[in-house]
C-alpha cells in the first residue's frame, strides 16, 4: 500500500508543477498579446490624432495638469523653500503649498513630517502655517 501511496504522491506533484508550468506560460502570453494591443491602440491613436489634428486621449491624460511629477526630498525642499520665500510672507498651509508646486497635498504632508525642522510651525490642525524657519 505504501508503495502505491508513493506513487500516487508523486503523480500529484508531477501534476502541480505541470499545472504551475502552464499558468506561467498563460501569463507570459496573455501579457504578450496585450503589449501588443496598446501598441495597435498607441498606433491608431496616433493615426487618428494626425487625421483630425486634435491629440488623442493618451496625450490628453499625459499633458493632465492634474498629474504630480515625481520629485525627490531634495528637490520638494528647494522648491518649497522657493515658494515660501517668494509668496509666503503670511505663512501658507499644506494644500496651499502643493497648489503652487502642483504637487498632491498628501506628498506636501508627508515632506513636512518627514522633515520638521526645514520650516516653520505656527498652529495645529487646518489652520496650521509653514514659515521660513
Amino acid at each position: 500500500m505504501s508503495l502505491a501511496s508513493n506513487n500516487t504522491q508523486q503523480q500529484i506533484e508531477q501534476l502541480k508543477r505541470r499545472l504551475e508550468v502552464l499558468t506561467e506560460q498563460a501569463e507570459s502570453e496573455l501579457r504578450q498579446r496585450l503589449k501588443e494591443a496598446r501598441a495597435i491602440v498607441t498606433d491608431l491613436e496616433q493615426q487618428l490624432s494626425e487625421l483630425t489634428g486634435r491629440p488623442s486621449a493618451s496625450q490628453i491624460k499625459a499633458a493632465d495638469p492634474k498629474r504630480w511629477a515625481p520629485v525627490t526630498d531634495e528637490q520638494l525642499e528647494v522648491q518649497i523653500l522657493f515658494v515660501l520665500q517668494k509668496e509666503g510672507i503670511h505663512g501658507m498651509n499644506a494644500k496651499t503649498i502643493a497648489d503652487k508646486l502642483n504637487q498632491n497635498p498628501v506628498r506636501i504632508r508627508q515632506f513636512i513630517k518627514k522633515h520638521p525642522k526645514v520650516l516653520k510651525r505656527i498652529g495645529s490642525g487646518p489652520g496650521t502655517k509653514f514659515f521660513l524657519p
